[in-house]
């Protein structure tokens, strides 16, 4: 009788220690996945470079538009030489707005964002354009161009000093203030050029740390081998 309770003792001791097993593997599993997100980047904008669309079935492009920072909210690194470039897909339609009317651009094209942030002239940025893109035109001759944006490429340095976590899950672009040279067109699918005026590029960083199923019934499951065990000390006491 004596050496079975023993046993019952040694199996019930065996649980316990196997519980707690569990819950360290899993606390582990736990702690490494609940990483917390950056803050989002930013790409600041100024005046300079040309805005310009063709007209018909051709894409809206920026050559040369001035980037002059990009900042974290808390830390701003200057650009030297910033500049940005990109090609949206081709013009698919368009129609009239409570400013003006407004221009619709297929996704896909290309964006870069070049420049030195203190270790020479580099790509820092790249993606193309994730759906449509919108040009809005033109209140008091001043206009806008915004659209979403796959993102495939950020800098590794400049994340590293700005903590943002890779790989970047999108992004948004959007410039404001579009200066045209001569008029500004009044239609849909007219074709201009300008000169940009402003606006920003913002990127998102990857997901915060989700914790894994397996990670959590590991957990959930130790914990419990050390309920039931304490639960039937307690009962034989």
């Amino acid at each position: 009788m004596r050496r079975n309770a023993m046993l019952i003792k040694d199996r019930s001791r065996g649980w316990y220690r196997f519980g707690l097993g569990l819950a360290f593997v899993g606390a582990i599993g736990f702690s490494t996945v609940t990483e917390a997100n950056a803050l989002p980047i930013v790409f600041e904008f100024g005046f300079g470079g040309t805005v310009s669309y063709s007209g018909g079935a051709s894409p809206l492009v920026t050559t040369g538009g001035v980037v002059t920072a990009v900042n974290n909210g808390t830390t701003s690194l200057s650009i030297n030489g910033g500049s940005l470039n990109f090609s949206t897909g081709n013009f698919i339609g368009g129609g009239s707005s409570l400013t003006g009317f407004q221009n619709q651009y297929a996704g896909g094209g290309s964006l870069t964002i070049t420049g030195d942030v203190g270790g020479g002239s580099t790509t820092l940025l790249s993606g193309d354009f994730s759906g449509n893109s919108v040009f809005d035109c033109c209140s008091a001759s001043v206009s806008s161009f915004s659209g979403l944006l796959n993102i495939f490429t950020v800098d590794s340095s400049l994340a590293s000093v700005l903590g943002f976590n890779l790989p970047a899950t999108g992004g948004s672009i959007a410039q404001v203030q579009i200066f045209f040279n001569g008029s500004a067109p009044t239609v849909a699918g007219a074709a201009f050029s300008g000169i940009q005026g402003g606006g920003s590029l913002t990127v998102s960083d990857s997901a915060a740390g989700v914790p894994e199923p397996g990670a959590l019934l590991l957990l959930g499951l130790g914990l419990l081998g050390g309920v039931a065990y304490r639960a039937k000390v307690e009962k034989k006491a």
